[in-house]
Protein backbone atom coordinates (compact mmCIF):
# COMPACT_ATOMS: atom_id res chain seq x y z
CA UNK A 1 0.00 0.00 0.00
CA UNK A 2 1.09 3.37 -0.76
CA UNK A 3 1.21 5.93 1.77
CA UNK A 4 -2.06 8.10 1.88
CA UNK A 5 -4.44 9.97 4.21
CA UNK A 6 -7.69 11.29 3.58
CA UNK A 7 -10.22 13.62 5.52
CA UNK A 8 -13.83 12.57 5.67
CA UNK A 9 -16.89 14.29 6.33
CA UNK A 10 -18.65 13.03 9.33
CA UNK A 11 -21.18 10.27 9.07
CA UNK A 12 -24.82 11.64 8.72
CA UNK A 13 -25.85 8.89 10.28
CA UNK A 14 -23.13 8.80 13.32
CA UNK A 15 -26.41 8.55 15.56
CA UNK A 16 -27.34 5.56 14.45
CA UNK A 17 -24.09 3.57 14.65
CA UNK A 18 -22.93 5.05 17.40
CA UNK A 19 -19.42 6.21 15.95
CA UNK A 20 -18.49 8.55 12.75
CA UNK A 21 -14.48 7.79 10.95
CA UNK A 22 -13.28 11.39 9.92
CA UNK A 23 -10.08 10.72 9.08
CA UNK A 24 -7.87 7.47 7.83
CA UNK A 25 -4.01 7.19 6.52
CA UNK A 26 -0.95 5.05 6.23
CA UNK A 27 2.68 5.64 5.88
CA UNK A 28 5.63 4.10 5.61
CA UNK A 29 8.62 5.94 7.62
CA UNK A 30 11.65 4.54 6.70
CA UNK A 31 15.25 5.08 8.99
CA UNK A 32 16.31 8.53 9.63
CA UNK A 33 12.83 10.34 7.42
CA UNK A 34 11.85 13.57 8.62
CA UNK A 35 8.37 12.59 10.97
CA UNK A 36 5.20 13.58 9.94
CA UNK A 37 6.29 12.85 6.28
CA UNK A 38 3.14 15.18 4.65
CA UNK A 39 1.48 18.31 5.44
CA UNK A 40 -1.88 17.35 7.49
CA UNK A 41 -4.41 20.24 7.75
CA UNK A 42 -3.43 22.40 10.76
CA UNK A 43 -6.18 21.28 13.12
CA UNK A 44 -4.08 17.49 12.36
CA UNK A 45 -0.18 18.74 12.05
CA UNK A 46 1.51 18.30 14.79
CA UNK A 47 5.77 18.43 15.70
CA UNK A 48 7.95 17.13 18.50
CA UNK A 49 8.52 20.07 19.96
CA UNK A 50 4.62 21.18 20.50
CA UNK A 51 2.74 17.73 20.53
CA UNK A 52 -0.59 18.08 19.83
CA UNK A 53 -4.19 17.67 21.75
CA UNK A 54 -7.25 16.53 19.66
CA UNK A 55 -11.12 16.35 19.49
CA UNK A 56 -11.75 13.07 18.25
CA UNK A 57 -10.01 9.90 18.83
CA UNK A 58 -7.20 7.91 17.12
CA UNK A 59 -6.21 4.54 16.84
CA UNK A 60 -2.78 3.87 15.46
CA UNK A 61 -1.65 0.32 14.92
CA UNK A 62 2.51 0.19 14.25
CA UNK A 63 2.63 -2.78 12.10
CA UNK A 64 6.78 -2.90 12.08
CA UNK A 65 9.22 -0.84 13.25
CA UNK A 66 9.54 1.00 16.87
CA UNK A 67 9.32 4.18 18.06
CA UNK A 68 7.97 6.29 21.18
CA UNK A 69 4.48 7.75 22.29
CA UNK A 70 4.24 10.44 25.04
CA UNK A 71 0.77 10.98 26.44
CA UNK A 72 -0.73 13.06 29.00
CA UNK A 73 2.31 15.01 30.00
CA UNK A 74 5.90 15.09 28.94
CA UNK A 75 8.20 12.93 29.69
CA UNK A 76 5.08 10.01 29.98
CA UNK A 77 6.89 7.58 27.52
CA UNK A 78 5.62 4.32 25.88
CA UNK A 79 8.20 2.48 24.07
CA UNK A 80 6.54 1.23 20.61
CA UNK A 81 7.03 -1.76 18.76
CA UNK A 82 5.75 -3.94 15.81
CA UNK A 83 2.32 -5.63 16.67
CA UNK A 84 0.70 -3.11 18.79
CA UNK A 85 -2.06 -0.31 19.04
CA UNK A 86 -2.37 3.07 20.62
CA UNK A 87 -5.16 4.91 21.35
CA UNK A 88 -5.34 9.08 21.13
CA UNK A 89 -8.05 10.30 23.16
CA UNK A 90 -9.76 13.66 22.60
CA UNK A 91 -8.57 16.50 24.97
CA UNK A 92 -5.06 14.76 26.25
CA UNK A 93 -1.82 15.67 24.89
CA UNK A 94 0.47 13.83 22.65
CA UNK A 95 3.14 12.99 20.50
CA UNK A 96 4.53 10.28 18.51
CA UNK A 97 7.41 9.43 16.21
CA UNK A 98 9.41 6.60 14.65
CA UNK A 99 12.86 5.43 16.03
CA UNK A 100 15.56 7.38 13.56
CA UNK A 101 17.29 4.18 13.00
CA UNK A 102 14.25 1.66 12.37
CA UNK A 103 11.35 3.98 11.31
CA UNK A 104 7.69 2.43 10.92
CA UNK A 105 4.60 1.59 9.36
CA UNK A 106 1.64 2.65 10.69
CA UNK A 107 -1.83 2.69 9.78
CA UNK A 108 -4.39 5.18 11.46
CA UNK A 109 -7.74 5.72 12.12
CA UNK A 110 -9.47 9.19 13.52
CA UNK A 111 -13.46 8.77 14.84
CA UNK A 112 -15.61 10.27 17.51
CA UNK A 113 -19.44 9.08 18.52
CA UNK A 114 -21.02 8.08 21.77
CA UNK A 115 -19.72 4.22 21.25
CA UNK A 116 -16.09 5.35 22.02
CA UNK A 117 -17.11 7.98 24.27
CA UNK A 118 -18.96 5.59 26.44
CA UNK A 119 -15.85 2.93 25.88
CA UNK A 120 -14.00 5.66 27.51
CA UNK A 121 -16.33 6.39 30.33
CA UNK A 122 -16.61 2.81 31.57
CA UNK A 123 -12.90 2.60 31.73
CA UNK A 124 -12.49 -0.06 28.74
CA UNK A 125 -9.64 2.12 27.21
CA UNK A 126 -8.18 4.47 28.84
CA UNK A 127 -5.84 7.35 28.30
CA UNK A 128 -3.94 5.75 31.70
CA UNK A 129 -3.02 2.75 29.42
CA UNK A 130 -2.92 4.01 25.86
CA UNK A 131 -0.51 1.74 24.58
CA UNK A 132 -2.48 -2.06 23.62
CA UNK A 133 -0.44 -5.62 22.60
CA UNK A 134 -2.19 -7.62 19.97
CA UNK A 135 -0.10 -10.28 20.75
CA UNK A 136 -0.63 -11.87 17.37
CA UNK A 137 -4.44 -11.45 17.01
CA UNK A 138 -4.61 -10.59 13.71
CA UNK A 139 -8.30 -9.57 13.25
CA UNK A 140 -7.85 -5.64 14.21
CA UNK A 141 -4.98 -5.32 11.41
CA UNK A 142 -7.60 -7.10 9.00
CA UNK A 143 -10.56 -4.69 10.15
CA UNK A 144 -8.42 -1.57 9.54
CA UNK A 145 -6.91 -2.77 6.19
CA UNK A 146 -10.76 -2.80 5.04
CA UNK A 147 -11.02 0.42 6.50
CA UNK A 148 -8.68 1.75 4.43
CA UNK A 149 -9.41 -0.33 1.44
CA UNK A 150 -13.62 0.87 1.71
CA UNK A 151 -12.69 4.90 2.12
CA UNK A 152 -10.04 4.85 -0.79
CA UNK A 153 -13.06 3.25 -3.02
CA UNK A 154 -15.27 6.38 -2.58
CA UNK A 155 -18.71 4.67 -2.81
CA UNK A 156 -21.24 5.89 -2.20
CA UNK A 157 -23.17 4.95 1.64
CA UNK A 158 -18.82 4.38 2.57
CA UNK A 159 -19.99 6.86 5.32
CA UNK A 160 -22.06 4.50 6.91
CA UNK A 161 -20.10 1.22 6.44
CA UNK A 162 -16.97 2.89 7.69
CA UNK A 163 -18.82 4.04 10.69
CA UNK A 164 -19.90 0.26 11.37
CA UNK A 165 -16.30 -1.24 10.82
CA UNK A 166 -15.17 1.25 13.20
CA UNK A 167 -17.43 -0.16 15.99
CA UNK A 168 -15.86 -3.07 15.23
CA UNK A 169 -12.44 -1.94 15.22
CA UNK A 170 -13.35 -0.57 19.17
CA UNK A 171 -15.18 -4.09 20.07
CA UNK A 172 -12.25 -5.75 19.05
CA UNK A 173 -9.56 -3.47 20.49
CA UNK A 174 -11.78 -3.43 24.25
CA UNK A 175 -11.67 -7.25 23.67
CA UNK A 176 -7.77 -7.52 23.34
CA UNK A 177 -7.56 -5.00 26.01
CA UNK A 178 -9.97 -6.77 28.03
CA UNK A 179 -7.92 -9.81 28.01
CA UNK A 180 -4.61 -8.43 29.76
CA UNK A 181 -6.90 -7.82 32.83
CA UNK A 182 -6.97 -4.55 34.36
CA UNK A 183 -9.31 -3.62 36.88
CA UNK A 184 -12.09 -2.02 34.65
CA UNK A 185 -11.95 -5.07 31.59
CA UNK A 186 -12.28 -7.68 34.97
CA UNK A 187 -14.92 -5.55 35.79
CA UNK A 188 -16.95 -5.53 32.83
CA UNK A 189 -16.25 -9.05 32.20
CA UNK A 190 -17.61 -10.30 35.31
CA UNK A 191 -21.05 -7.89 34.50
CA UNK A 192 -20.99 -9.44 31.16
CA UNK A 193 -20.73 -13.30 33.12
CA UNK A 194 -24.07 -11.49 35.10
CA UNK A 195 -25.74 -10.44 32.52
CA UNK A 196 -25.81 -14.08 31.00
CA UNK A 197 -26.54 -15.68 34.25
CA UNK A 198 -29.37 -13.35 34.92
CA UNK A 199 -30.66 -14.18 30.94
CA UNK A 200 -30.30 -17.65 31.67
CA UNK A 201 -32.04 -18.27 34.64
CA UNK A 202 -34.76 -16.01 33.74
CA UNK A 203 -37.30 -18.78 34.57
CA UNK A 204 -37.42 -17.95 37.88
CA UNK A 205 -36.88 -15.35 40.25
CA UNK A 206 -33.50 -13.06 40.35
CA UNK A 207 -31.37 -14.26 43.14
CA UNK A 208 -28.36 -11.73 42.73
CA UNK A 209 -27.12 -12.89 46.02
CA UNK A 210 -26.32 -16.49 44.44
CA UNK A 211 -25.04 -14.85 40.75
CA UNK A 212 -22.79 -12.48 43.33
CA UNK A 213 -21.07 -15.11 45.24
CA UNK A 214 -20.77 -17.29 41.87
CA UNK A 215 -18.69 -14.37 40.36
CA UNK A 216 -16.77 -13.85 44.12
CA UNK A 217 -18.24 -10.28 44.29
CA UNK A 218 -20.16 -8.48 47.38
CA UNK A 219 -23.87 -8.27 46.80
CA UNK A 220 -23.71 -4.89 46.93
CA UNK A 221 -20.93 -4.07 44.91
CA UNK A 222 -22.55 -5.86 42.22
CA UNK A 223 -25.80 -4.62 42.51
CA UNK A 224 -23.56 -0.63 42.20
CA UNK A 225 -21.46 -2.42 39.26
CA UNK A 226 -24.42 -3.67 37.05
CA UNK A 227 -26.15 -0.59 37.33
CA UNK A 228 -23.22 1.83 35.99
CA UNK A 229 -21.94 -0.82 33.84
CA UNK A 230 -25.20 -0.99 32.15
CA UNK A 231 -27.12 1.94 32.60
CA UNK A 232 -30.33 -0.44 34.66
CA UNK A 233 -30.27 -2.47 37.39
CA UNK A 234 -30.02 -6.32 37.93
CA UNK A 235 -33.41 -6.70 38.51
CA UNK A 236 -34.90 -4.00 35.98
CA UNK A 237 -32.88 -6.40 33.39
CA UNK A 238 -34.31 -9.24 34.62
CA UNK A 239 -37.70 -8.53 34.44
CA UNK A 240 -36.72 -7.13 31.04
CA UNK A 241 -35.80 -10.71 29.68
CA UNK A 242 -38.57 -12.44 31.45
CA UNK A 243 -41.29 -10.00 29.47
CA UNK A 244 -39.42 -10.39 26.45
CA UNK A 245 -39.59 -14.26 26.69
CA UNK A 246 -43.30 -14.11 27.94
CA UNK A 247 -44.42 -12.01 24.97
CA UNK A 248 -42.36 -14.34 22.66
CA UNK A 249 -44.26 -17.52 24.19
CA UNK A 250 -48.13 -15.23 24.14
CA UNK A 251 -46.89 -14.50 20.28
CA UNK A 252 -46.00 -18.09 18.97
CA UNK A 253 -47.33 -20.87 21.13
CA UNK A 254 -50.87 -21.77 22.62
CA UNK A 255 -49.46 -22.14 26.08
CA UNK A 256 -52.10 -20.71 28.65
CA UNK A 257 -51.08 -17.89 31.02
CA UNK A 258 -50.90 -19.77 33.64
CA UNK A 259 -48.51 -22.67 32.21
CA UNK A 260 -46.56 -19.44 30.81
CA UNK A 261 -46.36 -18.25 34.09
CA UNK A 262 -45.50 -21.49 35.60
CA UNK A 263 -42.61 -21.87 32.75
CA UNK A 264 -40.93 -18.25 33.38
CA UNK A 265 -41.33 -19.02 37.50
CA UNK A 266 -43.86 -16.64 39.01
CA UNK A 267 -45.83 -17.63 42.02
CA UNK A 268 -49.32 -17.52 39.98
CA UNK A 269 -51.14 -16.66 36.72
CA UNK A 270 -52.06 -13.46 39.44
CA UNK A 271 -49.10 -11.92 39.78
CA UNK A 272 -47.56 -12.91 36.13
CA UNK A 273 -50.12 -10.76 34.65
CA UNK A 274 -49.71 -7.96 37.36
CA UNK A 275 -46.45 -7.61 35.96
CA UNK A 276 -47.07 -8.03 32.68
CA UNK A 277 -49.62 -5.43 32.36
CA UNK A 278 -47.21 -3.08 34.48
CA UNK A 279 -44.72 -3.70 31.97
CA UNK A 280 -47.11 -3.31 28.26
CA UNK A 281 -50.06 -1.81 29.33
CA UNK A 282 -52.27 -4.81 28.60
CA UNK A 283 -52.89 -8.25 30.36
CA UNK A 284 -51.23 -11.02 28.97
CA UNK A 285 -55.00 -12.43 27.24
CA UNK A 286 -55.21 -9.03 25.70
CA UNK A 287 -51.88 -8.97 24.37
CA UNK A 288 -52.53 -12.29 22.76
CA UNK A 289 -55.70 -10.99 21.33
CA UNK A 290 -54.39 -7.88 20.18
CA UNK A 291 -51.45 -9.49 18.25
CA UNK A 292 -53.38 -12.19 17.09
CA UNK A 293 -55.59 -9.51 14.86
CA UNK A 294 -52.20 -9.02 13.49
CA UNK A 295 -51.49 -12.51 12.33
CA UNK A 296 -51.30 -12.25 8.60
CA UNK A 297 -52.39 -16.23 8.74
CA UNK A 298 -55.16 -15.71 10.85
CA UNK A 299 -56.67 -12.76 8.87
CA UNK A 300 -56.37 -14.76 5.57
CA UNK A 301 -58.36 -17.72 7.40
CA UNK A 302 -60.93 -15.14 8.12
CA UNK A 303 -60.96 -13.17 4.35
CA UNK A 304 -61.86 -16.88 3.51
CA UNK A 305 -64.06 -17.13 5.22
CA UNK A 306 -66.07 -14.01 5.01
CA UNK A 307 -67.44 -11.91 7.04
CA UNK A 308 -69.14 -12.69 10.28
Amino acid sequence: MRNFFTYLPPCPREDIWGASVTALGFSRVGAGKKYPLAQHPHSRHFSWERGRVLDVYQLVLISDGAGVLESGRPGEAWRLTGGQVFVLFPGVWHRYAPDKATGWVEHWIECRGRAFDEVRRLGLLSPDTPVIELDGNTAFQETLMRCHHRALQETPGNGDLLATLAVELLCELVQIAGNHGGPAQRQETRIQRARQLIVDRCDGPLDLASIAHELGMGYSHLRQSFRRICGVSAREFHSEIRMRRACDLLDNTDLSVKEIAEILGFSSAFHFSASFRTTHKHSPSAWRLRRSSLDPAALGERTQRGPT
